[in-house]
């Protein structure tokens, strides 16, 4: 494997997994880690301005045995996201990604995420001054540009790239899109071309062929998944074995997905509580039952699950429920 340079970090992957909010926490990378010790992966995106009034942030909170990984950072203010990426070099972070991407319009609304895209000039002062105060390599993870007549990520890269950005991941779509429609791979292959650091490419890769013909159309260094990794952390292993030799290893079976989800559920447990755990691990429950027989009324019965024993008993009766089945399609 060919490995990818992102400054000083060297990274055994193709594949980055990006920040998702209330998923990718340290729960879920450790779930990921299982599968692919070497996958590229970021914390939750975090408020540089939250960090100044609460510097204990537990979505910084990051695991001695979890490297490479981020923190991401968002914000529109220099000072603060100075202070922000000493803190995130501090808590141990192997690089610092800048999120210029997110198009949730409560983040765009200060300027923040994509805002930054429509200020050019502001985006590349804040980049600056974050590389000026940390030794880690810092990335920046954006979209196309803002809508359909502002489609500014080649140039606005390019200028990032000269004031020392050693990486980027670009989303196939503008902030006017979200996530409706179709990325634009050939969009991205754009952004490729007006740098010569690594370009992670982003947007409706859900197997390890999309990967491959991602890469083939923009020529991108690497492959950045999201979605598509919720209920199935072992995706990010199968695209680089696919991509390394062609094949790749099948993904558990409904039982082993259940023994998976009971894991994730208790590392949510360990790393929030119950209360918390359990009820932001129903989305991930939800997801590894998405293939299972009765899939609509499995949903319905993880939307009541309230403590660790109701979800440990639904899991075994889910268990022994699919051992029947087993048992009686082999008789037949």
């Amino acid at each position: 494997m060919k490995k990818i340079k992102l400054g000083s970090l060297e990274v055994n992957s193709y594949v980055y997994i990006p920040p998702m909010a209330g998923v990718t926490d340290l729960a879920f990378r450790k779930i990921v880690r299982m599968f692919d010790k070497d996958t590229l992966m970021s914390t939750e995106m975090i408020s540089s301005k939250a960090l100044l009034y609460s510097p204990d942030q537990k979505r910084m909170k990051l695991s001695p045995d979890e490297h490479p990984v981020g923190i991401q950072l968002f914000g529109h203010e220099v000072n603060v996201m100075e202070k922000a990426a000493v803190m995130a070099e501090e808590q141990g972070a192997d690089f610092i990604d800048i999120n210029m991407g997110c198009p949730a319009p409560k983040i765009t609304k200060g300027k923040d995420g994509a805002a930054l895209m429509r200020e050019p000039d502001l985006a590349v002062e804040i980049a600056k001054a974050v590389i000026n105060v940390v030794k880690i390599p810092v990335t920046v993870k954006m979209r196309l540009g803002w809508d359909d007549c502002n489609k500014n990520a080649p140039a606005l890269a390019a200028k990032l790239e000269k004031i020392g950005v050693c990486g980027f991941t670009v989303h196939g779509r503008t902030r006017q899109q979200h996530y409706t429609g179709s990325a634009d791979w050939s969009a991205i292959s754009e952004v490729r071309k007006a740098v010569s650091v690594p370009v992670f490419g982003n947007g409706d890769v859900k197997t390890p062929q999309d990967a491959l013909r991602l890469l083939e159309i923009t020529g991108c260094s690497g492959v950045a998944i999201a979605r598509a990794t919720m209920g199935a952390p072992w995706l990010s292993s199968q695209i680089n074995q696919y991509l390394e030799k062609g094949v790749f290893d099948p993904e558990p079976t409904l039982p082993d997905k259940i023994e998976i989800a009971w894991k994730h559920l208790i590392e949510l447990i360990e790393v929030k509580g119950e209360n918390v755990g359990v009820r932001e691990g129903r989305r991930h429950l939800i997801n590894y039952m998405k293939a299972f027989p009765n899939a609509s009324k499995v949903r319905g019965e993880i939307g009541k699950l309230n403590s660790k024993e109701e979800a440990r008993c639904f899991l075994l009766r889910l268990k022994e429920e699919l051992a029947v089945k087993n048992n009686l399609a082999c008789v037949g």
